[in-house]
């Protein structure tokens, strides 16, 4: 029987093909740094993804190359079967119980990322909103920060504080149990960026007020493979 890991590893290490920023690649680096799994962690420059776009399956990054050569898509599908991979069996446990609950933190998370994106793409590609391609000025600044200032006012308290009762449930360890999970690894990148500064109108304080999700946000950091693989990236 072919086995998650046997699929992931082999005489030559996978390949990880993303941009060079974190986005959604970044869970499937920590996961495979986390299970212990080698692989090329391959940077596209943004000024070369004009010509490496036709060379993709299906015309979008991430793609992770078998050390068997099949190509696999989606970033979730990659998420999963690194989990799978995992000899300790619990970044994406065998247990259907705690599946269970990993799955529903990640829907909790698809319903963020889903409230989070029309503020982040209406500054990015304005065209998707009915403005021109080139919108700038006055107006689209005031526009932005409005809608913005909604999303931190309305959603982002809300999946907070969802986020915040998890934590207490599986008594102030990690969002699906005691056990580092994917749920974890996906959630990590998506909620430590609010507190970055990189965009506009979202206050880097803006976790104050949460101190369970920022608590662990500090124990998903300081996890040994995880603190790790951040060294490596320095």
């Amino acid at each position: 029987m072919t086995t998650a890991r046997s699929l992931l590893t082999g005489s030559t290490p996978l390949k990880l093909e993303y941009f060079n920023i974190e986005g959604v690649a970044e869970p499937v680096r920590i996961a495979l740094s986390v299970a212990s799994i080698p692989f090329d962690d391959v940077r596209i420059a943004f000024d070369e993804w004009s010509s490496k776009k036709p060379t993709t399956k299906h015309g979008v990054l991430p793609e992770m190359t078998l050390p068997g050569g099949e190509v696999v898509t989606d970033s979730m599908a990659m998420l999963r079967l690194v989990g799978e991979a995992d000899e300790e069996d619990k970044l994406y446990p065998s247990d259907v119980v705690k599946r269970l609950k990993i799955e529903q933190v990640l829907g909790l998370l698809g319903d963020l990322t889903r409230a989070w994106n029309p503020s982040l793409y209406l500054n990015m590609r304005p065209e998707r909103f009915g403005y021109p391609a080139d919108w700038s000025g006055e107006e689209k600044d005031k526009i932005v920060k409005a809608v913005r200032e909604a999303f931190m006012s309305e959603d982002f308290p809300k999946f907070m504080g969802y986020f915040e009762e998890l934590l207490k449930q599986n008594g102030d360890g990690y969002l699906a149990g005691e056990d580092l999970t994917i749920a974890d690894l996906s959630a990590f990148p998506r909620i430590s960026y609010f507190t970055k500064g990189v965009a506009d109108h979202i206050p880097k304080d803006c976790l104050d007020s949460y101190v369970g999700v920022k608590g662990w946000l500090e124990r998903v950091a300081s996890h040994p493979k995880v603190a790790a693989y951040k060294v490596s990236k320095e």
